[in-house]
Parts: structure tokens; sequence; C-alpha cells
């Protein structure tokens, strides 16, 4: 089968070393915009620097798209309707609506669309699947994928620009980790998204919360901004407190080493796919959809992990209060967050019932007193209050059962505490701090 790579970045020699090592494939054409890059092949292959060129040439019966984020959809449709099988880099395409476009064509012109998913492929990943228990023993699985980004991109500087990447570790690292777990699980529905450390506007760390079609939860912890080494696994914890664990990077001592049987998997199946059919359908499209509805939850959330989005705030207390209640009945209110005007006094009310929902009822409470804010400022849901003598702890939300005199503010703690029992005195000041984590 002769293959033409469009692409030819940091993930490109990877393709073209699985290409060389398949006696079934040949690699007779190359192409990138960047002249330079075009050196150092083999006399028979042809170049070129417009990939329509090269699908026109008739040199080639498939290609590999290996481009910034942002070109697979225009690209991979000029070659379907070329007639021209597609191996594809994941993320098949940043849009969903693209995705399903791609798969319209590839029926219309009866070609082979292929997502590559290298993690698939990894000795350790398809061991845990051959190995997996009884479903109902699972109670949860977890899974990382974390590296420092700029270790693995090279000069390829765009995968930090959104508008050519789509965003950070959701879709670059997302559709491979999301991949590898369904290849172990089955197919996942994405049930919560938080995204966070978002540096113009592209995102270095995300938590993905989903579920298998039997109710099995999943979480996925995306990094791309970890300090040292990397981490990509996949843990299920079953319920007798044992774990089974695919550790796709064990044995592989070398920085990117477990990619080179990855990805002669990759073309091995292309090849295969191309020659017989697909037994079901690419899985592409499917995980275009969860990476945008991951962007659809976590980009829409108050939360960013890993960012406070405020400076630590002060109030002073000018009233302390000591007693402590088990029948207080406040109810906590709908606000996420409460403005207070400078010179504003407020109530500051621990409880041990851990109040979520709108209308909770509070009853276990204790008094610290109350605090003026000597400058304008928001107050948060999840914000950590400390004292003299350290933290306190979060703000539960807020009681108003006295506006609007004032608001009580309500603290999660441990046990009930009243202001003897922090030895607070009056005048001492209390910090709030946006929380992260």
């Amino acid at each position: 089968m002769r293959i033409g790579v469009i692409g030819v970045g940091v993930i490109a020699p990877f393709f073209l070393q699985a290409i060389q090592d398949d006696p079934h494939l040949r690699l007779s054409a190359v192409c990138d915009l960047d002249p330079a890059k075009l050196t150092g092949f083999d006399p028979g292959v042809a170049l070129y620097t417009d990939h329509r060129e090269l699908l026109a040439s008739g040199r080639v019966d498939g290609v590999v798209v290996t481009l910034p984020n942002h070109a697979h959809a225009p690209v991979v449709a000029d070659a379907l309707r070329a007639g021209v099988h597609v191996c594809c880099e994941k993320p098949l395409t940043v849009a969903a609506e693209d995705a399903r476009h791609l798969t319209a064509l590839a029926e219309e012109y009866d070609t082979t669309l292929f997502t590559a998913f290298h993690r698939r492929y990894n000795t350790h990943v398809r061991d845990l699947a051959a190995r997996l228990p009884d479903r109902a023993l699972i109670s949860h699985v977890t899974s990382r994928y974390q590296e420092r980004i700029e270790e693995h991109t090279g000069s390829d500087r765009w995968y930090q620009d959104l508008d050519r990447c789509g965003g950070g570790c959701v879709i670059d690292n997302g559709p491979n980790a999301l991949d590898a777990l369904e290849t172990v699980l089955g197919p996942l529905t994405l049930t919560d998204a938080v995204i966070g450390d978002v540096r113009s506007g592209v995102e270095f760390c995300a938590e993905l919360a989903l579920a298998t079609a039997d109710g099995i939860p999943v979480t996925v912890d995306l990094d791309w901004a970890l300090e040292t080494g990397e981490r990509k696994d996949i843990t299920v914890h079953l319920k007798d407190g044992r774990e089974l664990r695919a550790d796709m990077l064990d044995g592989f001592a070398a920085f990117k080493s477990s990619l080179d049987h990855e990805y002669a998997g990759i073309m091995a199946d292309f090849h295969r796919t191309v020659r017989e059919g697909r037994e079901g359908p690419d899985r592409g499209p499917h995980i275009v959809d969860l990476v945008e509805e991951a962007y659809a939850i976590g980009r829409t959330r108050e939360e960013r992990l890993r960012m406070s989005a405020k400076e630590p705030v002060s109030a002073n207390l000018v009233k302390l209060l000591f007693h402590r209640r088990t029948d207080r009945g406040m109810r906590l209110s709908p606000w996420q967050s409460r403005c207070v005007r400078a010179g504003d006094v407020h109530e500051l009310v621990t409880t041990t019932d851990r109040p979520t929902a709108t209308g909770d009822r509070v009853d276990h409470v204790g008094f610290l007193g109350f605090a003026e804010f000597p400058v304008g400022v928001v107050i948060d849901r999840g914000d950590l209050v400390a004292g003299p003598g350290g933290l306190i702890g979060r703000v539960a939300g807020f009681d108003e059962c006295h506006a609007p005199n004032h608001y009580n503010i309500l603290i999660d703690t441990e046990r009930v505490l009243t202001a003897e029992d922090l030895d607070l005195h009056a005048l001492d000041t209390l910090t709030f701090s946006g929380g992260t984590r």
C-alpha cells in the first residue's frame, strides 16, 4: 500500500518509522508547508508543499494526516473526495459537526476514515482489557494522563495556540486517555468536567468524570504541567480493595519509546481496515463528541483548577459570640457568592451540617461573632477562612434570615466552633481566600 504523509511535525517520525518497518507499506510521498522539513527522504519519495498536489498525483493509496488540529477537517475532506484512504492523527477534528461531515464523505466516496489512537495498541492496555474481571466486582476506575507539554512537542508551538489546537490537554491528551479507557471498558458517557491552569485560553489541567454503560464511575486526570517525568496509566479498583493496573510506560525506559510499538499497531490496523473493512464504526467522531461535551461543561463552570480568582481579603471581629445551637433552622440560600461593601458587618457561623443544596436546613451551629469588612469584596462558597490560630474552615454558603441587616456566612468545620473555642478576641483579623484544588 502506497502511503503519503501530510505534515512532518513532532509526531510524523513515529508514523514514518512504522511505515518503513511494515513490509506491506511503502512511503511514496511527503508533504509539508515548510520545504526545510522535506529533506533526508529516499529519492523515490515525492515531495510536496501543497497537499492537494499530492492527492492529485496518483502516487498514494492512503495518507497519514498529522497536522495541527484545526487543519484536520479540511485536509481530510480533500483526501476523501480524492478517493484516498485516510489515517488521521487524533483528534479527528476540533468540532463534532466536522467529524460527522467527514464520516458522511467517507461513505459517499467509499473510502476509509481511520482515527489514529496510539494508546489502544499499548501492550499493557491490551493486557488489562484481556484480564478484566467480572464487571460486578469493579468499584470504580481512575486514569492519569500527565506530562510536561513542552517536553513532548519540541518546536511545534501550535499545541499551545487555542486557534490551531482547539484547547489544551483535554483535546490533546484527552482523546488518547478516553480511547484507551474505552478499549478496556467499552463506551463511556461524560458526566462532569472541570478545567484549570488556563493560559491564554488553553487549559493545562482537567478532571473528567465519566461512566460506563453499566454505571461504573470513571475519573480521568489530565495534566500538561507535570513538573517532571510523565504518568500514563489506568487503575481498576475492585470492591474487595484490590487493584488492577495498566502502566502504559512500564518497561519503556527511553523517552517516548512506548510509542514505537503503538504506532506500528496503528499502521498495521489501518492497512488491515482498508484491505478487509472495519469491524465497527471509527471511534474518532465519538471521542470528538466527548471532548466537545467536556469543553461545553468545563468552560461554563466558574471553578478553575489550580487558579485563584481573587486575592485574600480580611475582616475584623467587632463582636464575639460564644453560644451554639442544635436546632437553629437556618436555610442555605441559592447564591454561590455575595458582594460585600466596604464597612459592611456580617455574622460568622460554623456548622457541621454540610449544606449543599438551596434550602438545606442548618441546625448544628456555633457562633464566632460579627466581622467588619474594611474594603469591598466578594465572598464565595469554598473560600478558606483562617484566624490567628490557622485554618478554621471553608465557606459553605449563606443564610439570609437577618437580611437586609446582614448575612450569616456559614462555615463548614469538622466540629461546631465558637469564639471561645478558637480563643478569638475583639479586633482579631480573619482572612477569606479563594480555595484552589
